[in-house]
């Protein structure tokens, strides 16, 4: 920002420098045409010269109309170079013609105006990248721009002619004072495409450190994505352990329950022992139902089937028919719509507490009360096994929390009196109905 401010400067100093330097070139004209005419040395002038020369009043105003409008070019136009791009290429071309001009009418004497624009040039277009081909025609321009070459193609008079009127001494001094206007005007110009390329390399550089700041980004990302998968992978492993504890699990349970019941009764009842079987063929089929649809990342087999409800009272007929164990279902949810997450999740836990009960309190009645109380969902399952003093968090009561934690449901255990599981969901806008 400081350099483009820099820039700035110099450029509108260099065109404050121009605006002196060719008033000064056509004062030279017109004063030395008054003082050829004053020492009546009109007829040597003339002779010595190839081309009747032009009236030095046109030739100082003519000049200083053209550089006023190359200077509004440049102070009007700044604004739209991002917005007009090829437009503005039209008015370099236009400010390198008035250029051009200037300096035929002060029979190029002075070339300096080229340092100008082109400097106009690298101000103005440095972000666009067709503008800086036209600096080599520009340069081109400023090795030819002179007397020598341009006095071959079309008629030119030596403006050294001008100079030769005076003494030796005047003349030297005419000399000096110009050459010094020159120096003036090229050592700015140095200076402004020193602070340009300064310019160009701190850019070079900034864009070089984000481009290593990108690569670093780039590799954290890569890493994080790395840690990501590896989060997910087992988050994955957690769900499908979780799945089978809850499929296999319950199906073990029910199965075993039932064979029980069969070594009791095959001596006593062959044919009740039979049907037994029957039953127990079926929990094994619909556990391994289960299994595929969790491995498939699918929802219980029951629930897809029958619902909500109607997979808590399946399941609830698998494991009394099984064995000896009563269930009580009091479901008061009927105008409550839940999500399919948050069934399966109530469905598994509701799952995992019968299984628990059965494998570790050897109860023989389990009540289930699911209702709604102060916009929340109440779940209780109570069942009149062993209990116990001091609650250990094994598998499945880690995936309960995890599982309700996943809906911002919250979980309790009590084990003085059988064991109570009590579950807690907040209810979300447009579950219930009327």
């Amino acid at each position: 920002m400081l350099k483009s401010i820099s820039l700035k400067r110099i450029r509108t100093f260099m065109m404050s420098w121009n605006f002196f330097m060719i008033t000064c070139y056509a004062m030279i004209f017109m004063f030395s045409t008054n003082y050829i005419i004053m020492n009546n040395i009109s007829r040597d002038f003339l002779s010595s010269l190839n081309y009747i020369p032009t009236d030095p009043s046109i030739i100082f105003f003519k000049s200083l109309i053209l550089y006023i409008i190359i200077m509004i070019l440049m102070n009007f136009f700044d604004h739209r170079v991002k917005e007009y791009p090829f437009e503005n290429i039209l008015f370099l071309l236009i400010e390198t013609l008035i250029g051009f001009i200037i300096m035929k009418s002060l029979y190029f004497i002075y070339n300096g105006i080229i340092y100008l624009i082109f400097s106009d040039a690298l101000f103005r277009f440095k972000e666009n990248k067709y503008v800086k081909w036209l600096t080599i025609p520009l340069s081109l321009l400023l090795i030819i721009s002179n007397y020598n070459f341009f006095s071959t193609l079309f008629p030119l008079v030596n403006a050294d002619a001008y100079l030769n009127v005076y003494t030796s001494t005047t003349r030297g001094l005419l000399q000096v004072g110009i050459n010094l206007l020159d120096i003036v005007n090229l050592l700015f110009f140095i200076l402004f495409l020193m602070i340009y390329i300064a310019n160009e390399v701190q850019e070079n550089e900034r864009m070089t450190q984000e481009l290593i700041m990108v690569h670093q980004v780039n590799h954290e990302l890569e890493n994080y994505a790395a840690v990501s998968e590896k989060i997910a992978e087992d988050k994955e492993r957690k769900r499908l352990a979780r799945e089978i504890h809850d499929t296999l699990g319950h199906a073990l349970t029910g199965i075993a329950a039932g064979v029980d019941a069969c070594i009791a009764m095959i001596d006593i009842n062959p044919q009740a022992t039979k049907q037994q079987l029957m039953v127990i063929s079926k929990v094994v089929r619909q556990g391994i139902g289960d299994v595929r649809n969790s491995l498939n990342k699918l929802r219980p087999g029951a629930l897809e089937q029958h619902g909500f409800k109607g997979a808590l009272e399946n399941m609830i007929e698998e494991f009394t028919s099984v064995s000896d164990l009563e269930i009580t279902l009091d479901y008061r949810i009927e105008k409550v719509d839940f999500e399919n997450t948050k069934e399966d999740i109530l469905f598994r836990v509701i799952q995992e507490s019968i299984t628990n009960a059965v494998r570790h309190g050897d109860a023989t009645h389990i009540n289930i009360s699911i209702y709604i109380e102060d916009q929340k969902l109440k779940l209780e399952i109570q069942d009149n096994g062993q209990g116990c003093e001091e609650i250990h968090y094994g598998f499945g009561l880690k995936q309960m929390r995890e599982r309700l934690s996943m809906i911002n449901g919250k979980v309790t255990y009590d084990g003085h009196h059988g064991f109570l599981t009590v579950v807690t969901i907040p209810i979300q806008e447009g579950e219930l109905y009327d």
